[in-house]
């Protein structure tokens, strides 16, 4: 998954790849007899079904105003594979004023590696073969780099790869086996590449559940009672007063928890990480085997908010946060 800016809402898709060659990466054959220049794929075309899928799955998440695609690709070398070319400055500002874009998704390489194997099924019969037995397998790989005012480099580049693959019998037509059935499976893989790529800077959401523990006192029922309508300051306060009144190790093992879920609740995670080893360091002092649920549960705990931590920091690393 990919942050952006929520000011990033019209975007625009450019292509800067150079389409791969048509007999690199390509390994056919017919009855063991090597296909090599014979009938060539349109590889070009493929970068542009995965620009469409990807403006297409953009569209549809509603999360973005306008995705638009500039219909050329900007690059006129021929470095197909040697370097990922960046995108200049001035070239950034030319895109971004143009109608008033705010941010570019550039589709900087698309790479494929084919296997075809093809049999002719005998018949018995003099006449040429009706049908083949095709066995192809294709790879793709897509580069990817998001731009945004400000940022001369891109604020992340990233790649997603897949792969298709067919086993079946068809008629033992040569323009079908070898053109038609790869361009298909090529046009399938990038639009399914492209649909990985577009899903990674939608926003999405993931629920987990979280427990309190509860006790026969007046004032951990009140306080329980608070956070079920999500009134976290008066809970926290009735669970901080009650951490330091009671004396047994489990009970505050158990306020602890409910103090981590509370500062959680309120986007403090490093709070809560402190309050759920707080929890966890008390958990010692009892008896293990009695309290093995809720021991396990408090371990579960510490291990998602120290995940939460790190993927937090990921992102202020994207951003430039120090």
């Amino acid at each position: 998954m990919v942050t952006l800016p929520v000011s990033a809402q019209n975007v625009l898709i450019l292509n800067n790849t150079v389409a791969q060659p048509i007999n690199f990466g390509i390994e056919r054959t017919i009855d063991g007899q090597s296909i090599r220049q014979d009938y060539p794929l349109s590889l070009d075309s493929m970068a542009w079904a995965a620009i469409e899928e990807i403006s297409v799955v953009l569209n549809e998440s509603n999360f973005f105003k306008t995705i638009s695609i500039y219909r050329q690709p900007i690059r006129t070398d021929n470095e197909w594979l040697s370097r990922v070319e960046t995108i200049s400055p001035e070239v950034q500002s030319d895109f971004y004023n143009t109608e008033n874009y705010d941010a570019l998704l550039v589709i900087d390489r698309i790479l494929f590696s084919i296997n075809e194997n093809v049999k002719s099924i005998k018949t018995g019969y003099s006449s040429p073969e009706a049908t083949a037995f095709v066995d192809l397998r294709a790879d793709g790989a897509i580069t990817c780099s998001m731009y945004v005012p400000g940022r001369e480099k891109p604020l992340t580049t990233f790649n997603v790869s897949d792969s298709l693959f067919t086993k079946s019998v068809v008629e033992n037509d040569s323009v079908a086996l070898f053109t038609k059935i790869p361009e298909y499976i090529l046009d399938e893989l990038s639009r399914r590449i492209g649909n990985q790529m577009a899903t990674s800077f939608i926003p999405t959401w993931k629920t987990s559940d979280r427990v309190l523990f509860t006790g026969y006192s007046s004032r951990m029922q009140e306080a329980t009672g608070y956070a079920a309508d999500r009134q976290w300051k008066k809970a926290e306060s009735i669970w901080t007063a009650e951490i330091e009144r009671v004396a047994k190790p489990g009970d505050k093992a158990k306020i602890a928890f409910n103090l981590a879920v509370i500062n959680e609740m309120q986007d403090r995670v490093d709070s809560a990480l402190a309050y759920a080893e707080k929890a966890g360091k008390y958990m010692e002092s009892i008896d293990q085997n009695k309290n093995s649920q809720q021991i396990e549960i408090t371990n579960q705990y510490i291990s998602e908010l120290k995940q939460r931590i790190q993927h937090n920091q990921l992102l202020d690393l994207q951003w430039g946060k120090e």
